[in-house]
């Protein structure tokens, strides 16, 4: 199964690359080791270090975690296999990213904001996207994501978003394996995003230690919401 959620993963996020340059470009500006938050596979992570910058990359996964490593050979990143809302760092790093709404899946942002402000050097930038415009509610099966393998069709088809009274948004997806001459083999997959509005993200992050330094917007595409880049830095 550690392969096979490689395989989800990679289907399901390792094809957008709407918010590359603007990583690329945080990295420019502030240098490295950019700390990459939630890193997977390494879709935003090998594409900075391809670009000349190093890079920590953190997953709590060790399937994901294992790939990712294997993947990066050659390249300047070193992978950190560890929970982002209780990890420490042996030195400090000038910017932390956490690409694609993946702080919307943080079971203690509190937690995770101390984490990060205590990897940043004075100064430093922690960047967060939170989900922007083109998230609209639907109840029915879109057309599937999908790759073959070996005698193996995956397909990873959204079948609902809903909002919650919480706020949240519940993505649904049905995950189905399709073996030349099988049964396919499907299941349910739900991912919950955890309200959080950019003056939400602000004030916890202030009691953290951080302040306001700016937003980029990402506009949504075809295929995915739009992102709201919220940056923050460390205070001494």
């Amino acid at each position: 199964m550690s392969a096979e959620a490689v395989i989800w993963h990679d289907l399901e996020c390792g094809g957008y690359g709407a918010d590359l340059d603007c990583w690329r470009s945080l990295a420019t500006r502030h240098g490295g080791p950019v700390l990459d938050v939630g890193a997977g596979t390494g879709r935003v992570a090998l594409d900075l270090a391809r670009a000349g910058h190093r890079v920590i990359a953190l997953e709590r996964d060790a399937a994901l975690a294992a790939e990712l490593h294997a993947r990066a050979s050659g390249l300047a990143v070193r992978v950190v296999c560890a929970d982002a809302c209780a990890f420490t760092l042996a030195a400090a790093v000038p910017l932390c990213i956490v690409p694609m709404q993946t702080i919307h899946l943080l079971a203690d942002r509190a937690a995770f904001l101390r984490c990060a402000r205590a990897a940043l050097a004075p100064g430093g930038v922690l960047a967060a996207a939170l989900l922007g415009e083109g998230v609209e509610p639907f109840e029915l099966e879109l057309e599937p994501d999908a790759v073959q393998l070996g005698d193996v069709r995956y397909e990873s088809t959204p079948t609902a978003l809903r909002r919650t009274g919480t706020g949240a948004v519940v993505l649904e997806r049905r995950r189905c394996a399709l073996r030349d001459g099988g049964e396919p083999r499907s299941a349910l997959d739900r991912i919950t995003l955890r309200d959080c509005a950019a003056a939400t993200l602000a004030r916890e992050a202030a009691a953290a230690g951080f302040a306001p330094a700016g937003t980029v917007t990402i506009a949504p595409t075809h295929e995915h919401a739009g992102s709201e880049i919220v940056l923050l830095e460390a205070l001494p």
